[in-house]
């Protein structure tokens, strides 16, 4: 009897080690690992942070997903200077150098940028212009310095901004620009769209937990270690250590366009990036605008969208588009916050701002 209860003992006793070895002891799960990397890419700090099981799998993701950020970084770079290799990789440049003259074939992503901006384009009734190069330019907006352009420059620029002059040819795969000296300009939907790929590149791979952040355009990717929503916060756009809302996102997108980013001062008047096609000015109904979607690249060209908008007619286009959530901070001072981010974000409006629930 003593025997078998030894047998019966030590038997048990193996099978709860193989059980506490193989990580599903008393439902104690898998031992979870995190792996994080950073790199300056598209004008911003980018950090992607993942979390899973395989620590191995998670770092050869993660370095994949920058390689493939870069690559689209490189494709549309408008910058690079004439006759260098970079110029030539970059397919926006090799677009803007043959508007007038020829046809393009892009890159399958650079053709899905393209058409996703035409439709945003034709959506807004061409708020969202992506052909508004010339005027970003004459603004000195991606350049060592900036100026407020002379009225006639302004206008010159102005005249070469048309949305419906900007051919694609799906079944070539084509982009013309039918006008000398138009240019594109896909700042406000490249970042967003190469968060939104490399997002899915370690999904590809096996990730199942992580946030890609690419200087306020965020991607994350089921719930965070703790198996809890990530937070993200939205900033104060006029006092960057403090917050004006927190969300609770699961595989979502959060991207921000604010008035703070990108901007100067000229005889003491404050211009800033986020321009209108119509107008060549800057627009100044919103100080930012944070749209939550579950696509990166259209959270990117919303968030430019709608902060280009009057606030009220900004919330309504969100309310209408499906799957697409807005937090706003306007110009005078209110929260505004569509119907269904209403249970998944936190308010913090402190005494400078003022929550309009209705």
């Amino acid at each position: 009897m003593l025997r078998k209860k030894q047998v019966f003992f030590f038997s048990l006793l193996v099978i709860l080690l193989v059980l506490l070895t193989s990580g599903i002891y008393f439902g104690l799960g898998q031992r979870n690992y995190e792996y994080s990397s950073e790199e300056f890419l598209m004008d911003t700090l980018v950090s992607i942070k993942a979390s899973g099981a395989n620590p191995a799998l998670l770092k050869e993701a993660v370095t994949g997903a920058f390689a493939e950020m870069r690559r689209l970084e490189q494709l549309t770079d408008r910058f690079p200077a004439p006759g260098t290799n970079a110029f030539q990789i970059s397919d926006v440049c090799r677009i803007n150098e043959a508007a007038g003259s020829a046809p393009v074939k892009v890159d399958q992503d650079v053709f899905a940028m393209l058409l996703l901006s035409r439709r945003y384009y034709e959506l807004t009734q061409g708020t969202f212009d992506i052909t508004i190069g010339p005027v970003m330019d004459v603004w000195g907006f991606g350049k060592p310095e900036q100026t407020v352009p002379s009225s006639y420059d302004l206008q010159k620029a102005l005249s070469l901004v048309n949305g419906g002059r900007l051919l694609l040819d799906e079944q070539e795969q084509t982009a013309f620009l039918q006008s000398p000296g138009m240019s594109v300009d896909l700042g406000a939907v490249a970042k967003g769209y190469a968060v939104e790929k490399a997002a899915r590149f370690l999904e590809e791979h096996g990730v199942e937990r992580a946030l890609v952040n690419a200087g306020g355009n965020i991607r994350t990717i089921g719930k965070n270690k703790e198996g809890s929503a990530w937070k993200i916060g939205i900033q104060d756009p006029r006092n960057g250590a403090e917050l004006v809302g927190v969300l609770s996102l699961e595989d979502e997108s959060a991207v921000t366009s604010g008035d703070y980013n990108r901007f100067f001062t000229s005889q003491g008047v404050r211009y800033h990036h986020l321009i209108s096609p119509q107008t060549g000015y800057p627009v100044n109904k919103n100080m930012s605008v944070t749209v939550v979607t579950h696509d990166g690249g259209q959270a990117d060209i919303l968030s430019t969208t709608l902060f280009l908008l009057d606030p009220e007619e900004a919330l309504q286009l969100a309310e209408e588009l499906e799957e697409t959530e807005a937090f706003l901070v306007t110009a005078d001072q209110r929260i505004l916050v569509t119907s269904g981010l209403r249970g998944k974000v936190e308010v913090k409006q402190g005494d400078d701002y003022r929550y309009d629930k209705s």
